[in-house]
């Protein structure tokens, strides 16, 4: 089975060609600053480099065009045709109780429509792209693995919130929770790492980077997860205010004069590590300004490794224990301190850290005597996706 999986993004589009079940990578490629008329995109086959350059691709649909000729194209195409796809997988964000693994139809897009402003960074430019795969390979399905999926089988009382139940039932007001593929790759991996039992482990996943959640992961599936309604909740993360009284909202749209959606602008925009650090949201630029002495950079950090705690702290409550805890995404993987910390706070319950190891970004960054697990997972949200997609194909 050849399937091509796609990950799609504001001014982005990205997508692996796999062979299945080898999961086999034939081609990958990657468009940056779609929507511009300098777009860079780079094409690799089996691992090697053999287009890169640039070129004006206006929206979503020239950048699925321009790779689906890329893969029929040139001297050694990736296929022969098109009609060699046998299905086409995308990692999508929100579409309400539609959120699983499923069949693109006129129904989801619709429900992705409405859903749009939960995620308007990620589903206006899906729609666009799955409407020209649709134009272009009008006899393939098309998959959609939404990212609260994974969290669809928490317990109920996980995922309502306080609000009249009219709004729960009627208007899908609930904790749907985010980054599900990520998250499930972590805990698979965790447990084939540390040789668990598939049917009997306490994970917490975090994810943490530009966009951070963590989850709580009991046998296999997802019990509880930091987002909720939106991917603006949970801990704080680059630009998003993470969680928050609703009644701040009124109250600094009274005291500054601005509109709801202005308000809702600032706390996207302008919120988060970056509106705390007075930098931007990426930890990189905040671990600079606190070597420089900056105090709100200092805050930014320590705020941010607090709600990390505080979750975590929770989720050992409501697991009733700990077997292991992953750090993935791009500050997950690379900020040693940071685990350090983190991981630290659980010395009490007989953690015990690896410094070498966790300086070195080891798999396993604790030592074989500790409690707890601590683990560094590189997250392949992609192959979750490509499973998925072939296991409701069949």
């Amino acid at each position: 089975m050849k399937l091509i999986v796609c990950n799609i993004g504001s001014t982005s589009f990205k997508f692996e060609l796999l062979e299945l079940p080898e999961e086999r990578e034939l081609a990958r490629g990657v468009a940056e600053r779609v929507g511009s008329e300098r777009s860079r995109v780079r094409y690799s086959v089996r691992g090697v480099e053999v287009r890169s350059r640039e070129l004006s691709l206006p929206n979503q649909r020239e950048a699925v065009r321009d790779a689906l000729d890329f893969l029929v194209t040139g001297k050694d195409p990736p296929l022969r045709s098109l009609a060699e796809v046998d299905g086409v997988g995308f990692k999508c964000v929100q579409a309400g109780d539609r959120s699983g693994t499923v069949l693109i139809d006129r129904e989801v897009l619709e429900a992705m429509e409405a859903y749009r402003d939960l995620a308007p960074a990620h589903n206006p430019a899906y729609i666009e792209a799955i409407g020209m795969f649709r134009d272009l390979l009008p006899e393939t399905p098309l998959v959609g693995v939404f990212e609260p999926g994974f969290h669809i089988d928490a317990p109920e009382y996980a995922r309502v919130y306080g609000t009249p139940f009219e709004w729960f039932e009627e208007y899908g007001v609930r904790r749907y929770g985010y980054h599900g593929a990520s998250h499930r790759f972590a805990a698979a991996e965790t447990v084939h790492l540390l040789d668990l039992s598939a049917d009997e482990h306490r994970i917490v996943t975090c994810h943490l980077g530009g966009s951070s959640s963590l989850c709580a992961v009991r046998n296999g599936v997802s019990i509880d997860t930091s987002m909720g309604f939106s991917p603006q909740s949970g801990v704080i993360q680059g630009c998003r205010v993470g969680d928050l009284d609703p009644f701040v909202l009124p109250h600094i749209m009274r005291r500054k004069g601005i509109t709801l959606d202005e308000a809702l602008q600032e706390c996207s925009q302008n919120g988060g590590l970056a509106g705390i650090s007075g930098t931007s949201g990426d930890m990189r630029d905040i671990n600079e300004q606190i070597r420089q002495g900056s105090r709100r950079a200092r805050l930014a950090r320590d705020k941010f490794i607090y709600d990390i705690k505080r979750y975590l702290g929770s989720y050992l409550v409501l697991m009733e224990g700990l077997d292991a805890v992953s750090f993935s995404g791009g500050i997950g993987e690379r900020d040693a301190a940071l685990r350090g910390q983190v991981l630290g706070s659980l010395g009490f319950l007989g953690l015990r850290l690896d410094e070498e190891a966790n300086r070195a970004h080891s798999s396993i960054i604790t030592t074989p005597q500790s409690s707890i697990a601590g683990l560094v997972v590189h997250t392949n949200e992609e192959i979750i996706v490509a499973r998925e997609t072939a296991r409701l194909l069949g």
